[in-house]
């Protein structure tokens, strides 16, 4: 059963007067079991009727009726709701590609990053997380991430694309930076903590015997921000994707390629087509042909993850 469906129910139920202005619903857990859905879904019900003023609440607290609830639940539009919430890592080919999308995808509020990203898809409170997580142990691509996220619960895994990483550096490289082994010398734009960027330039790091030492550079939300802190003087160099380098006329040496892709419960997968057909326009295909460092080559396969 669809979120959608779900939250028509409980909506139906709600302007029926099976719970009254204040009462609290079920919780996530008590819903999933009732409807037979993923705890996923019926959070992502709970989550559409609170953005229809139908309830009040998060799925930490409880889910109350609103003021006005039952009036609101009459009125629930049963088509809203569409868009798919997309949470996770920052990056600018994603950015290009949910703008193409008009209004069909946008990206949730608050900070960016791959785990933050499986956390939200987790708690129903994004529907897709972007991901680039390296399984080191197996070398594949965000699977053990991602299915770890849902509790071993079945997910798909769509491929956008690859993209090149690597340091960005002041034009002419005045630092002589020649590779991560060399930042602990110098002044580091990271990105947050639980950013796949930042776990992989501490990988790297790790790897060439340098011990990463975030407290001490300065914070980068973004692949951009990384660039303007270099640019800017800020900083000496960071990890972020070649576009954003070359965007702001700043050298880059790149260090790893990485699988960006969106997970998501199989359940509903089918949200994700209009993005899906939106990604294989040929409009779309060129404008992100045109960022330096991404290949488009794999873009729009899907692979179940069990």
């Amino acid at each position: 059963m669809r979120w959608r469906e779900i939250a028509g129910r409980v909506a139906d139920e709600i302007a029926a007067g099976r719970w009254e202005e204040g009462t609290r619903l079920p919780g996530v857990r008590t819903l999933a079991r009732e409807m037979k859905c993923s705890a996923g879904t019926a959070a992502r019900a709970y989550a559409a009727l609170r953005d229809g003023g139908v309830l009040s609440g998060t799925p930490r607290s409880a889910f109350v009726v609103s003021p006005d609830g039952a009036v609101r639940a009459g009125a629930w539009d049963r088509a809203a709701g569409e868009t798919l919430r997309i949470a996770g890592s920052d990056d600018p080919a994603l950015d290009t590609l949910i703008r193409s999308g008009a209004g069909i995808a946008s990206v949730a509020a608050g900070p960016r990053g791959s785990v933050r990203g499986l956390v939200e898809l987790a708690r129903g409170t994004a529907d897709a997380a972007a991901v680039h997580l390296l399984d080191v142990a197996s070398g594949r691509w965000n699977e053990t991430f991602a299915r770890g996220a849902l509790g071993g619960r079945p997910v798909s895994l769509i491929h956008l694309w690859r993209r090149d990483q690597g340091l960005v550096l002041q034009r002419g490289n005045p630092k002589g930076i020649r590779g991560v082994g060399d930042l602990p010398r110098h002044r580091v734009a990271w990105r947050p903590a639980g950013s796949g960027s930042r776990m992989l330039l501490e990988r790297l790091m790790l790897l060439e015997g340098a011990e990463p030492r975030p407290e001490r550079g300065s914070a980068a939300e973004s692949h951009f921000a990384v660039a303007a802190a270099v640019a800017s003087g800020v900083a000496d160099a960071g990890l972020a994707v070649r576009a954003v380098a070359e965007s702001l006329d700043l050298d880059w040496i790149p260090v790893a390629t990485e699988w960006f892709e969106l997970a998501l419960a199989a359940e509903p997968r089918a949200a994700a087509e209009p993005l899906l057909q939106v990604l294989g326009s040929a409009p779309v295909q060129e404008r992100l042909a045109a960022l330096p460092g991404y290949d488009l080559s794999m873009s729009g396969e899907i692979r179940a993850v069990a």
